[in-house]
């Protein structure tokens, strides 16, 4: 059984002077958790969802950092990429953005994904809330970048959607 080890270090103030220093003592107290009853031993998820909010024709370096992380995260699942495209701004190839994505998947050696296309006039988070109630999503993965070109708001991200969502740098 794999155990984890904390230790404790006790610091007990200094009574020297009026000084209020912190002086470590060398005491260690030893507490082990099993791995079985604390820490699960691997996160799985079925499905997951990938919003690409990216109007450009390839992805930026916030969307090919989260593609990485489902592929790490979704291991025997299954990944739906929704590729959203907002009122009034178009990409310059779309088929070239969904042959990019391709390769960055077939590069990590995943297959099980799906790869959605929608062209928007409401905001981007009722979308991507409407997509995880249809298709059953057990988690959302979003670029950060997404949320600072304001693509995408965090707050009715966390209104509208009924699963985790996981934001990544």
């Amino acid at each position: 059984m794999l155990q984890i080890k904390n230790t404790l270090l006790r610091c007990p103030r200094s009574s020297r002077g009026n000084r209020k220093t912190l002086k470590p003592n060398c005491t260690s107290y030893n507490t082990s958790v099993s791995t079985e009853q604390k820490v699960p031993s691997q996160l799985k998820f079925d499905h997951l969802l990938l919003p690409i909010l990216d109007p450009s024709s390839y992805l930026t370096e916030g969307s090919k950092q989260v593609l990485a992380t489902a592929v790490k995260l979704a291991q025997s699942g299954k990944i739906t990429v929704l590729v959203v495209d907002e009122e009034g701004t178009t990409s310059e190839n779309p088929s070239t953005r969904r042959e990019a994505i391709q390769w960055h998947f077939n590069d990590k050696g995943f297959e099980n994904y799906n790869i959605l296309e929608k062209n928007i006039s409401t905001p981007a988070s009722v979308l991507i809330g409407d997509a995880v109630d249809d298709l059953c999503n057990d988690l959302v993965l979003i670029s950060t970048e997404a949320v600072h070109a304001k693509h995408v708001d965090a707050n009715q991200l966390a209104e509208f959607v009924s699963c985790p969502v996981m934001l990544i740098p």
